[in-house]
């Protein structure tokens, strides 16, 4: 009943846009685009509006995958992005009488004597958990992270839900598969729940990143953590979305994001272990306190964080520097030997997928993706696609995929100046023969 309860109101609501959309569709060819110009935007304000009420009745993954689609300011219209972007911010918390008994039984005593403070409205309220601000006894400030009571049967009901989505939606289209993406929602679920595999996490990119003096990690106090709490250093900073407050406090956004596109290629190219879900939730910008130094970037929450194999991690270098030379036939022997598979071995799908993965953005001296290209790339992709489907994708690529798509949400906010392929040729293959410009 559980699954039901889940899936049914979901499937109603993505069917109801779907079917609404088709109408729309007809009436533009009949009336002519520009005179239904309004109702296209009525249309996506109300399916945007639609999202933001079942997953905020339904929580869970649902608001997590919201929140990664309000990140997108880079190809989704104004209208998701603004409305979306309300999960990033006002997903209702859940009140104290129902959290409290969630931290003493699992920290085993009363948060009167496990903290010195403990302020009762939380800070912020996400997909799995919602936050505190509370002080230890030694005058520290931090933030304590409360998962919600019963999220990990909620997270296999929306999994289940995804699941039958996709399968059907894949029935009905060959171009997009969504089933490898839902593949690693399920991998990833269990850790993202277990906030020891959290902390841990945390402690092991803070470790990797120690000789970096521009990104703050939080430290964690074990002793008062546990597998649904979490206590960690308050980072106070600004919210990596807000642009305002930063350039009210002097803060150069571009330069921003500079620091933000260096800090992922170091961890994902260089590292082999990286915070894959950079939403504007999970960064903030801190003010540097030496006047003319550069603004450091704070991460929190590293419940989805992902430690690449070596072979994999040079398996990426390689492709990205073969995308950037422009190799088809590096591209194809890389992509297949990562995992990659297509209905027929051939060239051309495997140099459409890399150019969309990566050379389209590179070559457009952008900064980011922007609507119009996206448009651009997916027509051309699909087109290859439709002719030679994919029929599997590595997960780890799933998620880095994901990284870049909000670092290039993140990069438009901020009005990034970045030249993205300078800020890649530090850290790719010098053998590849790779031709700048």
């Amino acid at each position: 009943m559980g699954r039901l309860r889940r899936t049914v109101p979901l499937a109603a609501t993505v069917v109801g846009i779907w079917l609404r959309w088709r109408w729309l569709r007809i009436k533009r060819r009949v009336f002519g685009v520009e005179r239904m110009a309004e109702a296209t935007h009525e249309f996506h304000r109300a399916s945007a509006l639609a999202v933001v009420r079942r997953a905020i009745r339904q929580q869970g993954l649902i608001i997590k995958t919201c929140q990664f689609l309000g990140s997108r300011a880079d190809i989704l219209m104004d209208e998701y992005v603004r409305t979306l972007s309300l999960l990033q911010d006002q997903v209702p918390p859940r009140p104290w009488a129902e959290m409290r008994p969630v931290i003493e039984r699992e920290l085993g005593g009363s948060v009167d004597a496990l903290y010195a403070e403990f302020d009762r409205e939380a800070i912020a309220a996400a997909s799995l958990a919602q936050v505190y601000r509370a002080r230890l006894h030694d005058g520290t400030d931090v933030a304590v992270k409360v998962q919600y009571p019963g999220v990990a049967a909620l997270v296999r009901h929306d999994l289940d839900a995804l699941r039958l989505l996709v399968n059907i939606w894949a029935k009905f289209e060959q171009v997009i598969d969504f089933r490898p993406v839902v593949d690693e929602m399920e991998r990833n679920a269990p850790e993202e729940v277990d906030f020891v595999h959290e902390g841990q996490a945390a402690e092991r990119v803070a470790a990797l990143l120690a000789d970096r003096d521009d990104v703050l990690i939080p430290r964690i106090y074990w002793d008062r953590s546990s597998k649904r709490v979490l206590t960690m250093d308050y980072i106070d900073g600004i919210k990596i979305s807000d642009v305002d407050a930063q350039r009210a406090a002097g803060i150069d956004t571009p330069r921003v994001a500079d620091t933000l596109i260096d800090l992922f290629n170091t961890m994902i190219l260089e590292r082999g272990m990286f915070h894959a879900d950079p939403h504007p939730g999970n960064l903030f910008v801190v003010p540097n306190e030496v006047e003319g130094e550069p603004a450091r970037i704070g991460l929190v929450d590293f419940g989805l964080t992902k430690t690449l194999p070596d072979e994999f991690r040079e398996q990426l270098i390689v492709l990205t520097s073969a995308i950037v030379s422009e190799q088809p036939e590096a591209i194809t022997g890389t992509m297949e030997e990562m995992g990659f598979r297509t209905r027929e071995r051939n060239d051309e799908t495997y140099t459409a997928l890399g150019e969309a993965f990566l050379g389209d953005v590179l070559r457009s001296g952008k900064s980011y993706a922007d609507q119009e290209m996206v448009a651009e790339i997916n027509e051309r992709l699909g087109s290859v696609l439709r002719s030679n489907p994919l029929v599997d994708v590595p997960g780890d690529v799933i998620l880095i995929a994901r990284v870049m798509g909000l670092l290039s949400g993140l990069g438009k906010m901020l009005e990034s100046e970045t030249d993205l392929l300078d800020a890649l040729m530090p850290f790719l293959d010098p053998d590849a023969e790779i031709v700048a410009g």
